[in-house]
């Protein structure tokens, strides 16, 4: 990523996302706010959704990680969670699209600080107000103390809470992995869904050339990926850092849950997983 420049990752995601709406109709995740943050011509988002043919597996990743988290925020907020934390949170719209604002929960949106100044121009264009339980955090993930930052702006620490964390694993090391979920798993009966990737190899022959390509693209707008996992792996580290229930979603699952609303979805084996893990026992 470029200083003080928002994240070239943060657009392509929001671009998914709209083209999912586009597209699939939102049939995975209705997100009526996602053009209108966005502010970009269907025409441009419709090509940006066709330009390679795997594109539709990662409009098909992007609606289903946020439909697994927003599903396990809902299950959190039934059982008495009311702070939210969206790590690295880009145009995500859930805290407009909140459907719990008559619980009284607060919504932490956690981000690079040039994103995030980006999103509130987004905002601010599309005269769409901030709504009251929104809170916004800037923050370097690689530099600065997360818990640091949430405190400061009015998180408490000794009160359970739920984080998302998606789109942003790979791009870190697993220092700065294992860092987060430290402060995560520090506050008693917390949840988090987070995604990660596996190494190459869990990809078809088609896939890894497109995640070559995507490599490619990234290194020239300064950001990679960073971080590799196998899923045993994950759950190793998942458990090292505190973390005692464990849910790991495979691409094939999220494919066979999600896929068929789905248009033109193209086939192929994507190592790509998004995992609902707790400091204690979930309840589903």
């Amino acid at each position: 990523m470029k200083p003080n420049e928002p994240s070239r990752t943060a657009l392509m995601i929001a671009r998914q996302r709209t083209a999912h709406q586009l597209l699939d109709h939102g049939s995975i995740l209705d997100d009526p706010f996602a053009l209108k943050i966005l502010h970009e011509d269907e025409k441009d988002i419709l090509q940006f959704a066709n330009a390679h043919p795997l594109a539709s597996i990662g409009r098909l990743f992007t609606a289903a990680r946020s439909r697994i988290a927003e599903d396990a925020l809902s299950g959190a907020v039934e059982r008495g969670i009311r702070q939210i934390v969206i790590l690295g949170a880009g145009l995500d719209t859930f805290a407009l699209r909140n459907p719990h604002g008559a619980l009284e929960i607060r919504i932490y949106e956690v981000d690079y600080p040039a994103t995030q100044a980006w999103k509130r121009e987004r905002l601010a264009e599309a005269q769409i107000a901030v709504p009251p339980w929104l809170i916004f955090v800037p923050v370097d993930f690689e530099r600065d103390n997360v818990g640091e930052k949430l405190v400061a702006a009015g998180f408490q620490q000794n009160a359970p809470a739920f984080f998302t964390w998606l789109g942003v694993v790979p791009y870190l090391t697993q220092d700065a992995v294992g860092r987060t979920l430290d402060y995560v798993a520090s506050i008693q009966n917390s949840e988090v869904v987070f995604d990660y990737m596996e190494p190459p190899q869990a990809f078809s022959e088609e896939m890894r050339e497109l995640v070559t390509k995507r490599t490619e693209e990234l290194e020239k707008m300064d950001e990679r990926w960073a971080s590799r996992f196998e899923s045993a792996g994950m759950r190793a580290f998942l458990r090292s850092h505190g973390f005692s229930t464990i849910e790991d979603i495979g691409f094939q699952e999220i494919a066979s849950r999600f896929g068929s609303v789905v248009q033109g979805l193209a086939s192929g084996q994507a190592g790509l997983h998004v995992v609902h893990a707790g400091t204690g026992r979930i309840i589903p």
